[in-house]
């Protein structure tokens, strides 16, 4: 009996707690390997801190999975831990970068399940993580596996020290100073010195550190959790962001929330930028800041930037006069930049206006959290319930509710809202100098006043942008931006322009010159281009793209297919309304001009390398196109396709599906074949073709890698039910049900059935075969159960794969006829009965056929 045998001989003896601390202890043991010849300093400064943060996250999160029987926490540790890459001491990091993230995910795993540990494989885990100890540190890692086997058995702590690792532990802890993480250093230390015994409280301050500041980092996140350590205090604050049409009624609600006796609001009382409320939950000792944003379609592509996280949102819709899919682009908003926000809908049934809104199915792709349909004006029992909900929910959220700061960061919060609002009135000022707030600073003690000043940002308490230290202004008031950037943005739109220069700020701020001073005008004028919402021309004016002329030059250049590389980003929901703006302005530099005329307009540009080639991007419905010609065009099309990637990272939840247009290997390809990315990436891995049935050719993806420059290392290699993840002598199997590799996996085995099935002559399986190809294709990752069953198409293939087994049958006849048309068929029944198996669809015995000739 191997040694992986007797561990996971002894994990079949663990109850599922014991799993997870079992596993945990594994993670926590291999931490010390991180730093082994400094291989994590291969990321990138800001991406070690990411990282980092996401390994002690996915390992505190793993202690809590363990106590309870919920699955949020567990997915959280699962998802956390694999996207962080560990540096493990391979030669090879790529390979070997994800040990410890795969020890904490299995740990995470077991928490959720609540089948038996064979299904776990912790044996491989476990002696891939500590492998390479053996090697470097030459520790006896059998004894220490086994001796912890026998501890979690009989719920004993483990007794390993530090010293157990030498000159390993120090470098660590050396390691994470320099990255300004003591905090994690010494809470590992102790965790060692204390044999695995964590301190409850301190563990429950970790998981309650707001996202805002978990974003920043492991370092960011140490400090804010050190302060809290010297002192913590009640946040009690919580956000409403109100979103809807222009007219739909918003105002109105935000001031009946504060006052339900507030009158209704007048025709001229449109919201030109942002209105910001105060509600006083007094008996909860609670503050709600409400942001009322305007519904002017201009101002749309502005609000990503006071849009956050832990809000909750509320989409007012008027459905007299809007549109269903109007109310699914408001729910789209919050979804992007909301995060796991919920949202509740009112509609305002304005004049008894009834109105049918689909609820249930909208539950399906939001997070919705309630549903109110009533006339704002007339429906006083319905609106106070509306209200009195509300508070509900807000007293209750966990977002919320208990959520600590530090002592030191809550004072200086309230010091610096009494410069603002010293009366109530809020009639101090909007923003004042850095050495004012270092002065409140130092009065509480803080520390670190330059991480406070990155912290209030992050919490949207006062804004400090260290990029435009030179101006010396720290925002008391996020109001003063949002008003100043919306009014800039109106100016130039309702002048039918699409640019503005530096000095017009005089005239567009001429009724609130003591607001906004013109010592100011530069410092807005930065912070547009900050956010990306324009650039700066050659000759000093703003071109704001969201702006410019909807239609294209009447002549572009030429972009033919058998000469160029184009690709796609194909979205299931509208696109963000700045989506091609972004782009345009992160790539202003190369926008092509002909006979003083630049080629851009709002949903598009044809950009220039300075090498030769063009690039024609743009945005048509819910799909971006991009389309690169000239002798450096691979590389060309990576640039461009990095910087759209970065754009759908930033928000939430846009994950389109990129697809591109397959290159030739000799002879042309069918013009319309476009293939999505992961399926390219997966067939170039299997060293295997795609067969096209209407050519009857089979197609090689290796030109596409390379021609588009495709790399593969986010995908892994599917071998049947397992994944195989690892250098050459440090491989772990992870066995996991996937959809989406599932999916890949049974639409190239469709494929090469089709392709065999073509070649025999028999045309009406071929066909039938390829439009259940084309609806796998559809299917999203991240494709729920419901979303897969609605799809359809698995009538079809479970009809194919009867048929595989019935001896009368055409196609079976044909496959057994077939090179290896056997295994296919069976992997194809196999592949579909998981996914049945998964969605609740019923299954289908294993083809009998013959085997492989």
């Amino acid at each position: 009996m191997t040694f992986r045998d007797k561990v996971e001989q002894e994990l079949k003896k663990l109850n599922r707690d014991q799993q997870v601390a079992f596993s945990w202890r594994c993670a926590v043991r291999s931490l010390p390997f991180l730093t082994i010849k400094k291989r994590f300093h291969s990321w990138s400064p800001k991406r070690r801190q990411i990282h980092l943060y996401s390994i002690f996250n996915a390992l505190d999160l793993t202690v809590v999975a363990a106590k309870t029987t919920a699955t949020s926490a567990a997915a959280s540790a699962l998802a956390a831990a694999e996207a962080a890459a560990i540096a493990a001491g391979s030669a090879d990091v790529g390979s070997a970068t994800r040990y410890t993230s795969f020890a904490v995910a299995a740990a995470a795993r077991t928490a959720s399940k609540t089948t038996s540990a064979h299904r776990i494989p912790l044996a491989g885990l476990v002696t891939a993580n500590f492998d390479i100890a053996a090697e470097k540190l030459g520790l006896d890692i059998q004894f220490i596996i086994m001796e912890d086997l026998e501890a979690v058995k009989l719920n004993h702590n483990p007794s390993i020290s530090t010293t157990t690792y030498g000159q390993a532990w120090g470098q660590f802890l050396v390691a994470l100073e320099n990255e300004g993480c003591h905090y994690w250093g010494k809470l590992y230390q102790n965790i060692f010195e204390n044999n695995f015994e964590l301190d409850k409280e301190a563990l429950q301050r970790r998981l309650n550190v707001p996202e805002e500041i978990r974003k920043q980092g492991a370092a960011a996140v140490g400090q804010y959790l050190e302060e809290l350590v010297r002192g913590a205090k009640n946040l009690n604050e919580s956000r409403i962001i109100i979103l809807g049409e222009k007219g739909a009624g918003k105002t109105c609600i935000a001031r009946k929330l504060v006052d339900p006796k507030a009158g209704m609001t007048t025709a001229d009382e449109s919201t030109r930028g942002v209105d910001t409320l105060t509600w006083e939950l007094e008996e909860e000792d609670l503050k709600v800041r409400i942001w009322d944003f305007a519904g002017h379609v201009v101002t749309h592509a502005v609000h990503q930037f006071f849009l956050s996280e832990r809000c909750l949102y509320v989409v007012v819709y008027d459905g007299r006069t809007e549109k269903r899919n109007r109310l699914e682009y408001w729910l789209d908003h919050m979804k992007n930049h909301g995060g796991n926000s919920e949202a509740i809908i009112l509609v305002n049934e304005r004049d008894r206006h009834r109105v049918n809104i689909p609820i249930n199915y909208l539950k399906e792709k939001y997070a919705i959290a309630g549903f109110y349909s009533l006339d704002v004006k007339n429906d006083k029992k319905e609106l106070n319930k509306f209200r009195s909900d509300i508070a509900d929910y807000i007293k209750n959220n966990p977002s919320w509710k208990n959520q600590e700061i530090p002592k030191s960061y809550y004072s200086v919060k309230e010091e610096l809202e009494k410069v603002f609002d010293p009366d109530g009135k809020r009639q101090g000022p909007e923003h004042i100098k850095k050495e004012v707030f270092e002065t409140i600073a130092e009065k509480y003690e803080v520390k670190d006043s330059q991480r406070l000043l990155k912290d209030l940002h992050a919490l949207g308490v006062s804004l400090w942008y260290d990029e435009m230290e030179e101006y010396d202004t720290l925002i008391l008031n996020p109001e003063w931006i949002s008003e100043g950037v919306y009014q800039i943005i109106n100016w130039v739109n309702e002048a039918k322009e699409y640019s503005i220069k530096l000095s017009d700020f005089e005239t567009v701020f001429a009724e609130n010159k003591k607001r906004f001073s013109k010592n100011k005008h530069r410092f807005l004028f930065k912070l547009i281009k900050h956010y990306e919402l324009a650039y700066e021309s050659k000759n000093g004016r703003l071109i704001i793209p969201h702006l410019l002329p909807e239609d294209q030059p009447a002549k572009l250049p030429e972009f033919l297919s058998n000469n160029g590389l184009m690709m796609k980003y194909e979205a299931d929901h509208p696109l963000p309304p700045n989506t091609i703006s972004r782009f345009i302005v992160r790539h202003n530099e190369q926008i092509r001009k002909e006979k003083n005329n630049y080629l851009v307009w709002k949903y598009g540009v044809i950009l220039q390398d300075g090498k030769g080639s063009l690039a024609l991007v743009r945005e048509r419905d819910r799909t971006i196109e991009i389309s690169v010609k000239g002798k450096d065009k691979t590389n060309y099309i990576s640039q461009l396709r990095k910087t759209l990637n970065n754009i759908f990272e930033s928000y939430k939840s846009q994950d389109p599906k990129l697809t591109y247009k397959i290159i030739g290997d000799q002879f042309d390809v069918p013009p319309e074949l476009w293939l999505p990315e992961q399926e390219i990436v997966v067939l170039d891995q299997r060293n295997k073709p795609y067969y096209d049935y209407r050519t009857n050719r089979d197609i090689p993806m290796q030109p596409t890698v390379i021609h588009y420059n495709i790399t593969n290392h986010q995908y892994f290699i599917r071998e049947s039910e397992n994944i195989i993840i690892g250098g050459e002598r440090h491989q772990i199997t992870k066995n996991t049900f996937n959809f989406h590799d599932c999916n890949i996996g049974l639409q190239g085995n469709l494929n090469e059935l089709m392709r065999g099935v073509a070649k025999k002559g028999n045309k009406e399986d071929a066909k039938e075969l390829a439009e259940v190809v084309e609806i796998l294709e559809e299917i999203k990752e991240g494709a729920n159960k419901e979303e897969v069953k609605r799809k359809g198409g698995f009538q079809k293939l479970r009809r194919i794969v009867e048929d595989l087994g019935d001896k009368n049958s055409t196609i079976h006849k044909t496959v057994e006829g077939l090179r290896r048309g056997v295994s296919i068929a069976q992997g194809i029944a196999e592949e579909y009965n998981k996914i049945a198996q998964w969605c609740g669809l019923p299954q289908v015995p294993k083809p009998f056929l013959k085997k492989d000739k």
